[in-house]
């Protein structure tokens, strides 16, 4: 693993050379009503066509590119990353989607993804992540997650919901490290998307695999180390006192 790849449970940030995103951001809480919308989830308002994609021939070689790309802003380590705008608050929130430029953001500065707010501040250096327990077994070390974590007031409150109850497994994590991201790999010829693996609708590609040239990049994944169960009931009570 190089020293790049390495996002410290002490407070340390993956590098993100996109000039969007080369400062911590300051997240404005958006309400739709009454409902507070997640930092992650895009806006009706930030919708926008997709970018025509072509080959181009790298410093790796062959891949996908933009017509027009522009370097810092278009690719990261190698990946060429979806264009989406940026503008938070416009129209109404898609809450079943994730906006992938404030996807990478959370995952790269380690941001609650309901709040925003950093989720580095703990004394013990780790973080709480509430992920999908679709599977049926529990968090593993090294599993691999495009959720990024929670800070323990927003898990309280999501958790007071009764489908993540059923839903979700909460778990305390002691490292984050980068592994690559989720997107739609391309075949060259003819050049467009080939189907996810197992129905999936993203394909994880590591950093370093072959695929990465070809792969349009839409989340950030990380693997977790360290990891505990949580028991938020308890979490709640503490929070709460």
């Amino acid at each position: 693993m190089r020293r790049d790849q390495h996002l410290s449970s002490a407070g340390g940030m993956l590098p993100d050379c996109s000039s969007a995103v080369l400062r911590r951001p300051r997240p404005r809480q958006h309400f739709a009503g009454t409902m507070r919308v997640p930092y992650i989830a895009p806006w009706t308002g930030e919708n926008a066509p997709p970018a025509a994609i072509t080959t181009r021939h790298g410093r790796d070689g062959m891949g996908i590119g933009y017509a027009d790309e522009y370097g810092i802003a278009d690719r990261r380590r190698g990946a060429l990353w979806i264009r989406v705008p940026v503008r938070p608050g416009a129209g109404a929130p898609l809450l079943d989607r994730v906006h992938a430029l404030r996807q990478r953001q959370a995952m790269n500065h380690l941001l609650c993804r309901y709040c925003g707010r950093p989720t580095d501040d703990r004394p013990d250096g780790r973080h709480l992540f509430l992920l999908h327990a679709g599977t049926g077994r529990p968090v593993t070390d090294g599993e691999r997650t495009t959720t990024p974590p929670v800070c323990d007031g927003c898990a309280v409150e999501a958790w007071g919901r009764p489908s993540a109850r059923r839903e979700c497994v909460a778990v305390w994590v002691e490292e984050v490290t980068a592994w690559g991201v989720a997107g739609d790999v391309y075949a060259p010829a003819p050049l467009r998307p080939v189907p996810g693996e197992r129905g999936e609708r993203f394909t994880l590609v590591a950093y370093g695999d072959p695929r990465l040239r070809w792969t349009l990049a839409c989340r950030e994944v990380v693997a977790l180390h360290g990891c505990t169960a949580v028991d938020l009931e308890d979490l709640r009570e503490r929070t709460v006192a």
